[in-house]
């Protein structure tokens, strides 16, 4: 996590030393100090792991409830919190008593995050910037083991986390559309965790996931409804050399 630190730091120092040359027009965005709001987010990640580089595939989908605060002249910062059904597609656990070819559809975990960002209007144009975090958390949960003599379970809990951060280019000569496209350096990576017990027989193994691709091109734009309330929506695209990562997301927030 400290290695990508300096990158959030260093746009963020750009981003306030360039303040003093932003012109005192307003942008589509609304112009209140608090905001409330909601994301739903669908997103699909190529997974690998371990020295051998095995591969999955992660499917998961977000819920978000979101509090945002304006400060500083115009940075906004944003609070999220929610839940998640995240789908593993076959892990395949080799240490254990007895090998396990995990596939079991959506774990259901909690969500928490933080965004950073800041637009200057020059003109029609804006440019500013954007770091997200968001971590997830899976709640454990327990299968019985089938085939065997004696009673056996497996108890698996899953987390990850993912981070972004990049300039944002948005064009503000519209009354109540602002589309953009931001280029990102996005990092995705996590844990699972398994543990399997027969009887008096126990063993765990934990697997350290990274997903494939890090520079993401993402195209949004936000439709203001009335000066209270505005939708958006962003689509993101991560290429890696086997294909294809992406995620879609949608809001809606109110101002106050």
């Amino acid at each position: 996590m400290k290695k990508f630190l300096p990158l959030t730091l260093l746009l963020f120092i750009f981003l306030l030393s360039f303040n003093q040359l932003g012109s005192e027009e307003t942008s589509s965005f609304p112009s209140l100090k608090f905001r409330i709001g909601a994301e739903l987010e669908i997103l699909k990640r190529s997974l690998w792991w371990s020295e051998q580089e095995e591969t999955t595939s992660l499917n998961a989908y977000l819920t978000l409830f979101r509090f945002e605060t304006e400060f500083l002249d115009g940075y906004n910062l944003a609070l999220v919190a929610g839940y998640s059904s995240s789908d593993f597609h076959s892990l395949i656990f080799r240490n254990l008593p007895f090998s396990i070819d995990l596939e079991v559809g959506g774990l259901a975990g909690s969500l928490f995050g933080v965004e950073l960002s800041k637009l200057f209007v020059l003109n029609f144009l804006a440019l500013g910037g954007r770091t997200r975090l968001i971590s997830y958390t899976g709640q454990e949960k327990k299968w019985p083991i089938p085939d065997l003599v004696v009673e056996g379970e497996i108890k698996t809990q899953p987390n990850w986390k993912q981070i972004s951060v990049g300039p944002i280019f948005g064009y503000n000569g519209y009354e109540n559309f602002f589309p953009y496209i931001s280029l990102e350096y996005n990092h995705f990576w996590g844990q699972f965790k398994m543990r399997e017990i027969i009887e008096n027989l126990t063993g765990s193994e934990t697997k350290e996931i990274k997903s494939r691709g890090k520079i993401a091109l993402a195209l949004g734009a936000n439709f203001l409804i009335s000066s209270y309330f505005f939708i958006g929506g962003e689509a993101k695209f991560i290429p890696h050399k086997d294909g294809q990562n992406w995620s879609l997301n949608f809001k809606g927030i109110f101002s106050f």
